[in-house]
């Protein structure tokens, strides 16, 4: 067709060409038209516009036979697909369901006996959801796995539910299923109490950052529409700070979960240490008051030293216990200090009689040094005692000063009874009890 159109095209142009040729070769001054050329022109013409219309038709009608066949193709390709789709669909669960099984069990997926703790339930579901995803399971699989790990209790209910649905031809779905399962074992009271729990939670005193952080995210899953929302998830974790973090975190811009964790432990952090340096001074200036405290009850240097005794060399106040024989414990004569029956009396701790008055006795407690290396109230150290040096621990908050029988023998002092005597609890669950007192000692 397209040859043809062609030389009906080319055969007017050379009709036109030659008559054109005749016109300039003979000059003529001036032509009248024939009437009967012009009008078989206009024919041909014609004709060969019809010839045209015709044969584009032709195309069209062409064009539109092979898409109708391409569209029917088409149909018969994806007929086809999803036939072989169905096919599989029908075929995959029970020629496969033994595989599914096997690779589900190496994960270790753990076994539900329906107990009490709804939480456990919540749990379990959980975990086995998390396997389902890892192993990219089918739908058509997930229930019957999942009702594999069911035993005792939970066996029973399932058991039940099975014979409720029996004559059903739908296939229970997962959703279906853990619907089912919640209103068993999650019920809604349960989760409402949960989402309360959540919104109430405050970081407490002994708890830290992280462990609020933790406690968190455990009851956050339990109030999705508040977590899935950061900005949401940031403000209320920010809320439930204790005051002296969130005070500091307040005056700060903090849109996400991520950022408010970030600067809260940092806070926590800072408030740690300034902590520990507040501890640390005030044990220097405790330390630097007794020192002061010291030197000011050494008194002027007549006071505060003393002539060395001629007898003994050492330097007392009083009569020279040596010199007189008595004992440097009680101060009686007639014995020495390793013999003083006091002293045994201290040791040993006897039972006071029943009729022994007793009204007004007090309880003191003994200290041991790592018991005053570890208070921030305690410090240790060396204090001349009428002009000994003593080894001491002073406790700012002791309403009582002990010294031991050894070092009491070394100040030459005669010792004064006390009216009512001191039951002392030492650190080993003994009592010792306390009778005698140094007076007017020069510390």
């Amino acid at each position: 067709m397209r040859n043809r159109e062609n030389e009906v095209l080319a055969n007017i142009a050379a009709r036109r060409r030659g008559a054109r040729g005749r016109g300039v070769a003979r000059q003529p001054a001036e032509q009248t038209p024939n009437p009967a050329a012009t009008q078989a022109d206009f024919a041909g013409a014609s004709q060969v516009m019809t010839q045209l219309l015709q044969m584009q038709q032709q195309m069209q009608q062409q064009m539109q036979q092979q898409m109708q066949q391409q569209m029917q193709m088409q149909q018969q390709v994806q007929q086809q697909m999803q036939m072989q789709q169905q096919v599989q669909a029908t075929v995959r669960p029970a020629q496969s369901i033994e595989s599914y099984y096997e690779r589900f069990r190496r994960l270790n997926p753990p076994m539900f006996d329906g107990g009490a703790d709804p939480l456990i339930a919540e749990t379990w579901i959980r975990e086995v959801e998390k396997m389902f995803k890892a192993l990219q399971y089918p739908e058509e699989v997930k229930v019957r796995l999942a009702i594999s790990m069911l035993k005792g209790n939970a066996e029973f209910w399932w058991t039940a539910i099975e014979a409720a649905l029996e004559g059903e031809d739908k296939l229970l779905t997962w959703e279906e299923f853990k619907k089912m399962f919640y209103e068993q074992y999650f019920p809604e009271s349960v989760r409402i109490s949960k989402k309360k729990e959540f919104l109430s939670l405050r970081q407490t005193d002994d708890m830290t950052v992280l462990e609020y952080a933790n406690k968190f995210t455990k009851l956050g899953r339990f109030c999705p529409q508040m977590i899935e929302v950061e900005r949401s998830k940031a403000n209320r974790f920010e809320q439930g700070l204790r005051d002296d973090i969130r005070s500091r975190l307040s005056v700060l811009i903090l849109t996400s979960y991520g950022e408010v964790l970030e600067r809260a432990l940092k806070v926590e952090t800072d408030l740690k240490k300034s902590e520990k340096e507040r501890g640390e001074q005030k044990r220097l200036e405790m330390s630097k008051n007794l020192r002061n405290r010291s030197r000011n009850f050494e008194g002027p240097p007549s006071k505060k030293k003393f002539k060395a005794c001629d007898y003994c060399g050492k330097m007392h106040t009083g009569p020279c216990l040596k010199r007189m024989g008595a004992c440097f414990i009680c101060g009686q004569p007639g014995h020495i200090a390793r013999d003083c029956p006091n002293k045994k009396k201290v040791e040993s701790g006897p039972s006071r009689p029943a009729d022994q008055k007793q009204k007004g006795a007090a309880r003191v407690f003994a200290l041991t040094r790592q018991d005053a290396s570890a208070s921030d109230s305690v410090v240790a150290g060396m204090i001349p005692i009428n002009s000994v040096d003593a080894s001491v621990l002073f406790d700012s908050g002791a309403t009582h000063s002990f010294i031991s029988s050894k070092f009491s023998a070394s100040l030459h002092l005669m010792p004064d009874k006390l009216d009512e005597p001191l039951l002392v609890a030492t650190p080993l669950k003994k009592t010792v009890v306390v009778d005698s007192v140094h007076k007017n000692c020069i510390v």
